[in-house]
């Protein structure tokens, strides 16, 4: 029987925003219209200050929260999941 891991997702409102801790983090994000989407969490600062946090695209167009998504859940660490499923790199499907 192959391997499996359980991991649990909490999701969030969307006008709850991330934090600075989530920074560099993804997400799924959930539109009402066309589903799921994955995002990356990115915190800006300038000048030492913080001006923005937000979920962005691969390519670096933020999300709106109530505009684009509803709902939004951290994913889990993708270092773990790699280290647990290192044996089927490379595996013929």
């Amino acid at each position: 029987m192959s391997k499996q891991i359980t991991e649990q997702l909490l999701f969030r409102p969307a006008s709850e925003k991330p934090v600075v801790g989530m920074d560099g983090k993804d997400v799924l994000i959930y539109n009402p219209c066309d589903g799921y989407h994955i995002g990356h969490v990115r915190a800006f600062e300038e000048d030492g200050a913080l001006y923005n946090i937000g979920i962005y695209s691969w390519a670096m167009d933020e999300y709106t929260p109530h505009d684009f998504y509803v709902a939004w859940a951290l994913l889990p660490d993708n270092q773990n999941l790699r280290e647990q499923f290192s044996d089927q790199k490379g595996l013929a499907v």
